[in-house]
């Protein structure tokens, strides 16, 4: 038996450790670095962000959110033009992101200049991810 402690909690040590060690191995490509930008209301609210990795190249959007009450008011599209200019002033070549088809989501990320590499199925309810990428 061995002496393994399996928690699937998320844990902000642990990732960072796994991070650090991947960016030890692998430093002649490049380190992973996570990002995030924010914007927020007058009383310092999140209303919209979007976080993610900077990894050997890309600049990868792994959540993107915007309030319902402040939909369509362009500030999706401001944080994902943040996202680009910091992954180009990293030396990043592309940015990638993926969605899932409920999300309702691929009609804006085409709109802000992604094509979709391809869609896997065999996701809850008949639901797919989508990957998609642009280039720098």
């Amino acid at each position: 038996m061995s002496n393994t402690s399996k928690n699937p909690e998320y844990n902000p040590d642990e990732v960072q450790f796994l991070t650090d060690r991947i960016n030890e191995e692998y430093s002649k490509y490049g380190n992973a670095l996570p990002f995030s930008f924010c914007i927020r209301n007058k009383t310092n609210e999140i209303i919209a962000g979007c976080s993610g990795s900077l990894i050997y190249g890309s600049i990868y959007i792994d959540q993107l959110w915007v309030h319902p009450d402040h939909r369509s008011k362009g500030l999706g599209f401001e944080l994902i033009e943040s996202v680009h200019s910091y992954g180009a002033s990293k030396g990043c070549n592309i940015a990638t992101v993926c969605t899932m088809s409920f999300q309702d989501a691929k009609d804006f990320y085409l709109k802000c200049g992604y094509t979709v590499d391809y869609e896997r199925s065999g996701y809850i309810k008949n639901s797919k991810c989508l990957f998609l990428k642009r280039v720098l």
